[in-house]
């Protein structure tokens, strides 16, 4: 029983705990590497694309990068306050997007309509382990990255859209 207790607690302390890790120092002082670039995504129209493509339909300006999941109730509760962020900043040159860790593709769907997830919506099918998320330390989600016009991070870890940095970032 003891080994029980003990072992459910060191699990809590992980999951509460892993959203105050810092993201990785090398975040923003590198560009992607290729095989973060070449990281195929799903499109809703079931279409491919890289994470490379992505990045370079957006140059020229901001991007607000959203890492969720449709079993992720941070992620979902988070909504609203993403929506506010979009709004405020809507004027601005700023353009968001969500990345989905989903594996399953009728959970990512139903999830983006039953929550009206406007615009640009791309999954990574082979789910949380891969070379983006490895690269940015994925570590919770919703996770948040701003990327500059020229494709750069310049804010690599918000938690929430509420963060007071990334609305400052969004404003200059």
């Amino acid at each position: 029983m003891r080994f029980f207790v003990f072992t459910l607690a060191i699990c809590l302390s992980f999951s509460v705990f892993g959203q105050d890790d810092a993201a990785p120092d090398y975040l923003m002082s590198q560009d992607f590497p290729d095989s973060v670039k070449t990281l195929p995504l799903v499109l809703l129209d079931r279409s491919e694309t890289t994470f490379g493509e992505l990045l370079e339909s957006h140059k020229g300006k901001k991007l607000v990068i959203d890492f969720w999941a449709s079993w992720c109730k941070d992620c979902l509760v988070g909504l609203p306050s993403l929506n506010k962020l979009k709004k405020k900043t809507a004027k601005k040159n700023v353009d968001y997007v969500f990345i989905s860790v989903d594996k399953e593709d009728k959970k990512w769907r139903s999830a983006i309509f039953r929550h009206g997830m406007l615009g640009e919506n791309y999954r990574i099918e082979v789910g949380w382990k891969n070379t983006l998320c490895n690269y940015i330390g994925l570590d919770w989600i919703p996770r948040y990255i701003v990327i500059d016009e020229g494709g750069r991070i310049i804010l690599p870890k918000a938690i929430t859209a509420s963060d007071k940095q990334l609305f400052k970032l969004l404003m200059k």
